[in-house]
């Protein structure tokens, strides 16, 4: 039996607005999620992902940084952020590096989805990513029961 999925959009006005959105995923996410981050260069995915890492209970002494030549980072918090970055690579060094495996048991965190050769499980969450006027725009999309958590203001009552 499938997962009913859905999908969301919302208006982000600025980096606080991105970050209380990823806290609001790291908040709802639970153990062998995984979220695929899109969007142009400089549209917020890593700013999306610093906001998940303190959702997920990461210390902030941690400094969360797009892994464009590590290829992976791991951060430890209520759950493990395996943070993943595969603009460099082609779609079989993509795929050797066994995201899904290694990350089975944490959050895992994929800027630049769409260089894996392989399809991503039917139960990952999306986040499209675009600049809009001074802000951006974030469509989420995935399965029901997550994404319909997001769909009140991601910032309300968001003090972290």
């Amino acid at each position: 039996m499938g997962q009913e999925a859905t999908s969301l959009e919302l208006e982000l006005a600025d980096e606080t607005a991105t970050l209380a959105l990823g806290r609001a995923l790291g908040r709802t996410l639970g153990a062998g999620a995984v979220l695929l981050l899109v969007g142009e260069l400089g549209a917020g995915k890593t700013t999306l992902t610093r906001g998940l890492a303190a959702g997920l209970g990461v210390d902030p002494a941690y400094v969360i940084a797009s892994p464009t030549f590590t290829l992976l980072n791991i951060y430890p918090g209520r759950l493990e952020l395996f943070h993943a970055d595969l603009y460099r690579l082609s779609p079989g060094e993509a795929d050797d590096l066994e995201l899904l495996d290694q990350a089975g048991a944490g959050v895992l965190a994929v800027e630049w989805p769409e260089r894996a050769g392989q399809p991503w499980p039917t139960s990952a969450v999306r986040v499209e990513l675009a600049h809009q006027d001074r802000g951006r725009r974030a469509r989420i999309s995935g399965p029901a029961a997550v994404v319909s958590r997001l769909a009140v203001d991601p910032a309300a009552g968001d003090k972290g």
